[in-house]
C-alpha cells in the first residue's frame, strides 16, 4: 500500500520512493506514463480538490517526467506524467527508484484555500446550522455550497469571525480517533467514511473529516475574502479567496479601480458616485437621442408613405415609435409599409404590417431569400434580418408582394 507522505507532513517538498509498477497508459488519448509509487508526498486529486503537480526524476537514467495528473483508487495513487520535452520517439527503460519534487506555490496555496474554506464552512454551521453540501478547490477557484441563503449582514459576519481567526493563529490538530473515540465526537462530514477516519480540528470554529493537507496555524492562511454568494439550487454557492489569491483579488479590483478614477478624473473614494452620475448623464442622453429618433422616424414615414411598398431604415427608435409610424404607414397605404432599424454591419430589426397582404407571406420570402428570423400574423410581423438595405429594398420592391 502507498504510504502517503501528505499525511504526516503537508510542508515535505520532494522525496524518494521506490516504483512499485510504471507502464505507458491513454489520457484523454494522449500517450502518458504512468508511475505508483511505494510513498509519494503528492496529494491526489479527491475530495473536490485538485491534485498536485509536480516532477519525477529517474535515479538510475536520470529521465525527467512532468506530474500533471495524481488520482487514487482503491487506496492505490497513481502519477500521470508526460516525459519532459517529450523527445519523439524516445526509448523510456523501466525504472526502479524516482525522486519527486511537488508544485509548492500550487500547493501551499491549495493549503491556504482548504484552510480557510474550513473555516467559513465551521463558522457557518455553528451560526447557522447550514452544511456544506459541495466543495471545489482547483488552481484558480474554490466555491463552497450551503443549503441555506445568507443576507448580506450574515456574509459580513462570517468574513469578520473567519479573519479574527486567522489573526489568532491558532494551531491547526490533526486526530486519528479510534471507534470509541469517534463516535463520542463532533464533527462535520459530507459522507460515511469506512476505515480510519483523519479529523481535522481548527480549535473553537471547526472539527471535520478530512484528507487533504491543511497549513500548521491559522495566520498561514492569511485573508480570507468571500468574493460573492450566489443562490444555487435552493441553496446559496459561495467563492472565496485566501491567502495570495485574496491579494491578488485584491490587487486587480484595485488596478480596475484606479483606472476609473483616471478615466473620470476623481479620487478612487469617489469613483461610486462618479460612476453613477456618469450614467445618469449617458441615460438622459440615450433618452433624448431616442426622442430625437423618434421625431426623425415618423418625418421619413410621412415622406415616403405614398409610395408603393414604403419602407423606412434608420439606426434606432423606439418600439412603441416604429409600430406608431407602421400603424400610420397602412392607414395610407395598400402594400407592406416597413420599418427598419440598424445598420448594415449588424443587420436590422424590422416591423412589417400590411392592411391587404398576407405578412405571413412576406416573412416566408424574406426567411428563404435572406436568411431572415421573426414571426407574427397576417396583418404584422416582426424580427430580424442579417442582410443590407439595398438587398433588403430589391427584394421588397422587385417582387411583386401579392403573389408571395
Amino acid at each position: 500500500m502507498n504510504n502517503y507522505l501528505y499525511n504526516s507532513d503537508a510542508y515535505l517538498r520532494e522525496f524518494d520512493s521506490d516504483v512499485i509498477s510504471f507502464k505507458k497508459s491513454i489520457f484523454k488519448n494522449e500517450e502518458i506514463y504512468e508511475f505508483v509509487l511505494d510513498q509519494t508526498c503528492f496529494f491526489p486529486e479527491q475530495g473536490g480538490q485538485t491534485s498536485d503537480t509536480g516532477s519525477l526524476i529517474c535515479s538510475d537514467t536520470g529521465t525527467k517526467f512532468e506530474v500533471f495528473h495524481v488520482s487514487i483508487k482503491n487506496g492505490v495513487i497513481s502519477h500521470l506524467a508526460r516525459l519532459k520535452g517529450d523527445p519523439a520517439g524516445k526509448d523510456v527503460k523501466e525504472t526502479k527508484c524516482v525522486h519527486g519534487t511537488i508544485n509548492w506555490e500550487e500547493r501551499f496555496d491549495k493549503m491556504q484555500n482548504h484552510s480557510g474554506e474550513h473555516l467559513v464552512s465551521g463558522t457557518v454551521h455553528r451560526f447557522f446550522g447550514f452544511d456544506n453540501v459541495g466543495f471545489s478547490l482547483s488552481d484558480d477557484n474554490c466555491t463552497l455550497d450551503f443549503n441555506g441563503t445568507f443576507s448580506d449582514e450574515d456574509i459580513a459576519l462570517i468574513e469578520k469571525t473567519v479573519n479574527r481567526a486567522v489573526f489568532e493563529n491558532i494551531e491547526i490538530q490533526i486526530l486519528y480517533p479510534d471507534k470509541e473515540e469517534l463516535a463520542s465526537l463532533e464533527y462535520r462530514s459530507k459522507k460515511e467514511i469506512e476505515g480510519q477516519v483523519r479529523i481535522v480540528v481548527f480549535p473553537g470554529y471547526d472539527t471535520c473529516a478530512c484528507c487533504a493537507p491543511h497549513v500548521r496555524r491559522t495566520g498561514e492562511i492569511g485573508l480570507i475574502k468571500i468574493v460573492s454568494a450566489e443562490h444555487f439550487k435552493g441553496g446559496t454557492r459561495m467563492s472565496i479567496r485566501c491567502g495570495f489569491r485574496a491579494l491578488d483579488d485584491y490587487t486587480g479590483k484595485l488596478g480596475e479601480c484606479r483606472k476609473i478614477s483616471q478615466l473620470l478624473s476623481v479620487p478612487m473614494g469617489e469613483v461610486s458616485a462618479a460612476v453613477e452620475k456618469v450614467n445618469t448623464e449617458v441615460r438622459n442622453l440615450k433618452y433624448d437621442l431616442i426622442g430625437k429618433m423618434n421625431t426623425i422616424l415618423s418625418l421619413k414615414a410621412r415622406e415616403v408613405i405614398k409610395a408603393k411598398n414604403p419602407l423606412v431604415f434608420i439606426e434606432s427608435a423606439d418600439t412603441n415609435a416604429v409600430r406608431a409610424a407602421v400603424n400610420s404607414m397602412i392607414k395610407e397605404n395598400n402594400g407592406i409599409c416597413g420599418i427598419f432599424t440598424g445598420n448594415d454591419e449588424k443587420g436590422y430589426s424590422f416591423v412589417i404590417a400590411s392592411s391587404d397582404i398576407d405578412c405571413v407571406g412576406v416573412l416566408s420570402l424574406i426567411k428563404l431569400e435572406a436568411g431572415a428570423k421573426g414571426g407574427g400574423n397576417a396583418g404584422m410581423i416582426q424580427g430580424s434580418i442579417p442582410c443590407s438595405e439595398n438587398k433588403i429594398r430589391a427584394l421588397l420592391k422587385e417582387t411583386d408582394i401579392r403573389k408571395v
